[in-house]
């Protein structure tokens, strides 16, 4: 990769390509969703996904073309395939691939079975990392890991040096879910069920915990934050434009490329709008999550509330805010 990029065969543009194509893509689909009443938009928006799907894939070839024309391919290609004629056996014990010709057999006529076959034996038959949090958190394996995680052994019936990926990576969210139990605020079940939320809990938990070395004050940890709800502008540039008019003149910057949305507005659909709300929702503590509940049924009930009339003194030293208020004389 280092002799292509000198040589200019690989470029930052391919770079910038394989980090943000996927999630500019992912974007531009919920973009075509959202713009269903509109038919013209919507053909604009799908020639935008076909142009960067293009370019995704042929910047993946690009790169798996180098990939096998260097000897550190070839290699692990040979070692592999020498791995699976040897661990590769039929129901009867027998090899799989007895000699050469069945091997140069396969490799021609059933290529992908090969792969799959390689992928299983180098994962060792790896689970999704959802169905490992799962486990993790299950109350069977909470009671078991709970009596036995200090003696690892024990738990699995084989030395530590034998643990499979599933093992370790069973024994690694074992013990995440064990650090988030046993803080003196522990998430609710509902937020430890879901995985999205609980990884939420886990950055915001983290995030204060850097605030309380740097900061000597409580306050600000809990107050309120504002979220944009409405939609945000594209930063994001896929066609290379930011990176080479940086520094120059209004009059000497170039045109963003047609499928590059770097700088216009994206105006969030009302999923996304939904999606961020519970997002931000689900990072409060319980005791918020209820305050703000009673605080949104005043508000249903009532109509139009002042805020000092919406919160009491002791409603804002919980959300560590000013208890004094000055009263508006209308």
């Amino acid at each position: 990769m280092e002799r292509a990029r000198e040589s200019g065969y690989w470029t930052e543009d391919d770079d910038d390509v394989e980090e943000r194509a996927v999630d500019h893509i992912a974007y531009l689909e919920g973009e075509f969703k959202a713009r269903a009443k509109f038919k013209s938009r919507q053909n604009i928006i799908r020639l935008q996904i076909d142009d960067a799907q293009a370019k995704l894939e042929h910047t993946q070839a690009k790169r798996n073309g180098l990939k096998q024309q260097t000897a550190e391919y070839l290699a692990h290609e040979v070692a592999s395939f020498m791995l699976l004629r040897r661990v590769a056996l039929r129901p009867d014990g027998t090899p799989l691939i007895p000699n050469d010709a069945v091997h140069l057999s396969l490799k021609e006529n059933y290529l992908m079975f090969i792969f799959y076959l390689i992928y299983e034996m180098m994962s060792e038959g790896a689970f999704e990392t959802a169905e490992i949090r799962e486990i993790a958190r299950s109350t069977e394996w909470r009671l078991t890991w709970g009596l036995a995680r200090e003696n690892l052994p024990s738990i699995f019936g084989c030395a530590v040096g034998d643990f499979s990926i599933n093992h370790k990576m069973l024994i690694y969210w074992s013990r995440v879910y064990d650090s988030a139990f046993e803080s003196t605020e522990p998430p609710e079940a509902d937020i430890v069920d879901d995985d999205d939320r609980f990884d939420d809990w886990l950055a915001t938990r983290d995030l204060e915990r850097k605030d309380k070395v740097g900061r000597s004050t409580a306050a600000d940890h809990h107050q309120e934050r504002g979220h944009m709800l409405d939609g945000e502008y594209v930063e994001q540039c896929l066609c290379g434009m930011k990176a080479k008019n940086a520094g120059k003149g209004l009059g000497e910057r170039l045109p963003h490329q047609q499928h590059c949305l770097y700088g216009t507005w994206h105006e969030f659909t009302q999923e996304e709008k939904e999606a961020r709300a519970r997002q931000v929702y689900g990072r409060n503590t319980a005791n918020v999550r209820k305050l703000l509940d009673s605080e949104q049924e005043q508000v249903l009930k009532r109509g139009v509330v002042e805020e000092q009339d919406l919160r009491g003194k002791r409603t804002r030293s919980m959300l560590s805010m000013p208890t004094k208020v000055i009263p508006i004389r209308r």
